[in-house]
This record gives C-alpha cells, structure tokens and sequence, in this order.
C-alpha cells in the first residue's frame, strides 16, 4: 500500500491547480487548497493496471470536505467526512497513486 500525508508546498499546488485545468480535471476540490495533515489518502495494490480500492481517511478532530486526486487513475469528487471515519472508492487505470488531497465545497 501507498500512503500520501498531504502537506502545504505551494509550488506543488500551483502546478496541480494548472495541470488539473489543462487535462480537464478541475473541480472544486483542485480550487480551493490543499487539505489538512490529519486527512490521509492511500491507494490499495497501488501497482498494475485495472480498478483498485481507494481510501481518505479523516484523522482531524472536525469534520473534512475533501476531494482526492489520484494520478493514472479516477479522482474521487468532493465528499465531507466525519472525524475518525473513512470514504473508500474504487479508481480506474493503471500504476494508481495519490497525487494530492484538496479541500473542496460538498
């Protein structure tokens, strides 16, 4: 498993903002920053082709909208999590990994 801990490098959010506009995967979520430490996304059997099972997982005190980018794959859209609780989706492609966990507006 591949675990990603989302953390603020403001050049990184600048160029996924722009790669997300020019690949046609804005959203929400690509718009309105990156999401606090305590909210952990991972990519399950991150490696091969075909559908994997994706995770974000809320480990803040308050609860999270967020919308998880996953390179080589599909991103999740935006979802609120309660604090402790998890969402899992499932991503379409191949070598899937976390590429960045956004806050986003549900």
């Amino acid at each position: 498993m591949s675990t990603f801990r989302t953390r603020v490098i403001s050049g990184a959010v600048a160029g996924l903002a722009l790669t997300a506009t020019t690949v046609g995967l804005a959203s929400p979520a690509a718009a309105a920053g990156t999401a606090p430490p305590c909210v952990i996304g991972m990519v399950d059997g991150a490696s091969g082709p075909a559908a994997k099972m994706a995770y974000v997982s809320n480990k803040c005190d308050f609860n999270v909208a967020v919308g998880m980018v996953v390179s080589n794959g599909t991103d999740s859209g935006c979802v609120t999590i309660s604090p402790g609780h998890q969402y899992k989706f499932r991503t379409w492609g191949s070598n899937q990994q976390v590429f960045a966990i956004n806050n986003c507006q549900p």
